[in-house]
């Protein structure tokens, strides 16, 4: 790669040798020989054979997390003189600690192990790479710069909240194998309450700690046990990013799907995920790890794009919802005319419909910084918009930017 220094240093050259050969100057002639030796000189120094080998040792983790990163550089030719090795990172990332820029002097079959470590603050897939070489020779006249494709694959999954004693609830109980605990009483193992002993309780139900404080015979009270299937839709449309990168409606759609998801499984229950933006994704209800897999994989690669309507989603995913089950909306609701039928339609055929909506407006508040003058009027149809929705949904929940996630799943009925 020629600098201005070659561009110079060339003219220079030739200048003087067309001068030496027009007025038979010898002084002339040495000095086109003597830049002309230099530049020929700094070329074939600007030769490398250097490679290159990325390891990552967890190429699968988790928004907020944080990677390690080894190159190892190794000089297979002569010695490489000062030479600059740059890993190429996507620009979500974040590094925290050393440096993905170094400046090496290797000699002929030296190794260099680098390491430094990124967060990664945003799901998604990405690509670390590729590596760009440069070197310059000892007049610092070229500069040899080359791009290495080298390049290591990296999955970043949402990360879904620790939700404990999530109040799960269904008026349809469902045979399938496995076991959810309900709020009702019967024949389980997760204790409800003590009460007193009657004649047709076996003996193996009594509480003999209780019955030594009470001086009267006491038995334990189990809650009983049972699964369903649980839909979720994930709105993912254009109108979806406002706010920033980090702190939007899509964004918080994401881990709010992923925490229900784990946390409705992690008791063996079905859950099915429906994402929709310029097409309708759909995977029917399943269990197991696998299953989970997959919806967090499908979450990863969701982005806010297209303009599918809700009512599109569910009229392409009804052959895989089961009858009466519930279903959760996860929606900004913005732009959705279709929004409300389609939730009326569900409700009739008796699916128990909750919707948690995060509130556009809000992020917009948040990233500007001030209440614009649209603000109040904007909110009071979006409350108008929730009200009604309560009259057909099971529940309805408001998601502010300063109410936590945990939180908003404790509201959640199904």
């Amino acid at each position: 790669m020629w600098t201005r220094k070659t561009a110079v240093l060339s003219t220079i050259c030739i200048s003087a040798g067309l001068s030496a050969m027009i007025f038979n100057d010898y002084l002339l002639l040495t000095i086109c020989i003597i830049f002309s030796f230099i530049l020929f000189l700094s070329f074939t120094t600007t030769e490398t054979n250097i490679e290159f080998t990325r390891y990552l040792p967890e190429p699968k983790t988790f928004e907020g997390d944080s990677v390690t990163v080894h190159l190892r550089i190794t000089n297979r030719g002569r010695s490489s003189g000062l030479i600059e090795v740059f890993d190429k990172l996507p620009s979500t990332m974040k590094l925290i600690k050393g440096s993905s820029r170094v400046f090496l002097n290797l000699r002929r079959n030296e190794s260099v192990d680098i390491r430094y470590t990124i967060e990664c603050p945003l799901r998604g897939y990405y690509l670390l790479g590729p590596i760009i070489l440069r070197k310059r020779d000892f007049f610092n006249i070229f500069c040899d710069k080359r791009v290495i494709w080298s390049r290591s694959y990296m999955t970043v999954y949402p990360r879904a909240e620790e939700v404990r004693n999530l109040p799960l609830r269904s008026r349809y109980r469902k045979v399938h194998p496995g076991m959810l605990t309900l709020r009702q009483l019967g024949y389980g193992t997760e204790f409800h309450s003590i009460r007193d002993y009657i004649r047709t309780d076996p003996f193996k139900k009594i509480n003999w700690k209780a019955t030594a404080k009470y001086n009267k015979l006491m038995v334990n009270q189990y809650e009983i046990e049972d699964v369903f299937d649980v839909m979720l839709f994930v709105d993912a449309r254009a109108i979806t990013k406002v706010g920033s990168p980090l702190r939007n409606p899509l964004e918080f759609c994401i881990k709010a799907a992923a925490t229900l998801a784990i946390s409705f499984m992690r008791r063996t229950n079905r859950v099915g995920l429906v994402t929709y933006n310029n097409k309708v994704r759909i995977i029917k209800p399943g269990s197991g790890e696998t299953q989970l897999a997959t919806i967090m994989s499908t979450l990863t690669g969701t982005y806010a794009m297209g303009d599918t309507t809700f009512k599109t989603a569910v009229e392409t995913a009804t052959p895989f919802l089961t009858p009466r089950s519930p279903i959760i909306l996860i929606s900004s609701l913005d732009g959705d005319k279709t929004i409300k039928s389609t939730i009326r339609d569900l409700s009739a055929k008796h699916f128990d419909v909750s919707v948690i909506s995060p509130s556009s407006i809000e992020f917009e508040r948040e990233v500007s910084g001030y209440y614009s003058p649209k603000y109040l009027l904007i909110k009071l149809e979006r409350d108008n918009q929730l009200s009604e929705l309560r009259g057909y949904a099971g529940r309805v929940i408001d998601w502010t930017p300063d109410k936590s996630l945990a939180e908003i799943a404790r509201e959640v009925r199904v």
